[in-house]
């Protein structure tokens, strides 16, 4: 998604300065190439700090909500002030507080402030959705224009991530989401006006369709590969004790096609995530290796395209297959899963099957529902392609709107 991002933005404004903020400066650099990199924890430092330090632990329950408050919008009505008083404190103890100034700096230099696509602002990443909110909110009370891009909005029921996303959102200057099922009603729920919404799609279908030319032989049946992504975590209710039913599901398919199960990994991060779950889940069905070696969205992409079918616990997983035109069985269980893969079936219309992983008989339902892609995988090929083709150009459509926004901006300072 941001490798898509900073391509368009780097169409619409060539010569402008594009700053990113990661954890991960490295791999930023070499997927993105000419962008400034910025620490996120400069954003964390900024929201952590409290000004009485460990001292507010001893207020009475009375007060300490209210200076909790207060602490929480000094940082966004005076954050050169907040950020003094760190660089203060850091100062005194021997530290650096140069990761805050960066994002404080960051912020108001910019132009245009860009939250690129993720499924992140929901009650699963609270903390990290409260920061992203309040990296829009600093933007939009300096009067620079603000946009997300790419989203999947939801779901929502924690009261203070609620109530932060219903006072900041509706001040976006445009939200560009993945669907409309489930994050165009949320949206409107929460105070947005609809001629800021667009549907778009996801961004990252643009890089995966411009591959899909190795679909061709796939369709054939030169390499008989079905991939397969399961995400074990807690926003998947997915647990490690689920993967013996999947498996045999896995070994029925395998069996019924002629296939080779190969590893499609998305997330390489954190305990139990995508590559460790494959490596015990295909062992002696497909690479061993889990798909560790695929360590790009270029190549996790790339082998995507060898598959003639993709049975995906993970949305990314999905919309690499369908936006190369090969259908996915998607399995899903959490809320959150459910709502990311039923905006996807409708953004495609065709070519995804959800199989809910809580009913029964779920091993049978996996293993008929890949029997079902692979007997339709030449028939929804074309029609893929074409609902694909359709989302990149609203997404682009989208993006060239923000050149409208800079320009009135710009005009109005």
């Amino acid at each position: 998604m941001l490798t898509v991002a900073v391509s368009r933005l780097r169409e619409l404004w060539p010569a402008a300065a594009i700053e990113v903020l990661t954890n991960a400066p490295d791999r930023i650099a070499r997927q993105c190439g000419d962008v400034t990199t910025v620490p996120v924890r400069g954003r964390r430092i900024l929201l952590e700090n409290r000004a009485l330090g460990p001292a507010r632990r001893w207020l009475p329950g009375g007060i300490a909500e209210p200076w909790e408050r207060f602490e929480r919008g000094l940082v966004l009505r005076r954050p050169r002030l907040v950020g003094a008083s760190l660089a203060l404190k850091a100062a005194l103890g021997g530290r650096s507080a140069s990761d805050a100034a960066a994002f404080l700096d960051a912020i108001e230099r910019a132009d245009l402030v860009v939250v690129n696509g993720a499924g992140v602002i929901t009650d699963p990443f609270r903390e990290n959705a409260l920061g992203i909110l309040t990296t829009l909110d600093l933007a939009t009370r300096r009067g620079i224009p603000t946009a997300l891009v790419g989203q999947g909005l939801g779901p929502i029921d924690d009261p203070v991530l609620w109530a932060r996303a219903a006072e900041v959102l509706p001040r976006v200057t445009l939200i560009g989401v993945r669907e409309s099922q489930t994050s165009v009603p949320l949206l409107s729920s929460l105070g947005v006006h609809p001629d800021t919404v667009v549907v778009t799609g996801d961004d990252a279908v643009e890089l995966a369709f411009s591959a899909r030319g190795a679909r061709n032989c796939a369709v054939a049946g030169a390499v008989p590969k079905i991939g397969v992504n399961v995400r074990v975590a807690s926003y998947a209710d997915v647990a490690a004790d689920m993967l013996a039913e999947l498996r045999d599901a896995l070994t029925a398919a395998a069996s019924d096609h002629g296939a080779r199960m190969t590893p499609i990994p998305i997330a390489h991060h954190g305990g139990r995530m995508d590559v460790d779950t494959l490596r015990e889940l295909l062992a002696g069905l497909g690479d061993a290796d889990g798909g560790a070696s695929l360590e790009t969205p270029q190549l996790v992409i790339a082998r995507v395209g060898e598959c003639r079918v993709v049975v995906s616990g993970s949305y990314h997983g999905a919309v690499f297959a369908l936006a190369q035109g090969i259908p996915v069985v998607a399995l899903v269980k959490s809320p959150y899963y459910v709502n990311k893969m039923t905006g996807l079936r409708d953004q495609f219309g065709t070519g995804c099957e959800i199989v809910h992983l809580d009913e029964r008989d779920v091993s049978w339902r996996i293993r008929a529902a890949i029997g079902r892609a692979w007997a339709d995988a030449e028939r929804v090929r074309i029609p893929l392609l074409q609902a694909a083709a359709e989302q990149i150009q609203r997404g682009r459509g989208a993006y060239a709107r923000l050149r409208d926004v800079v320009s009135a901006a710009a005009a109005g300072a």
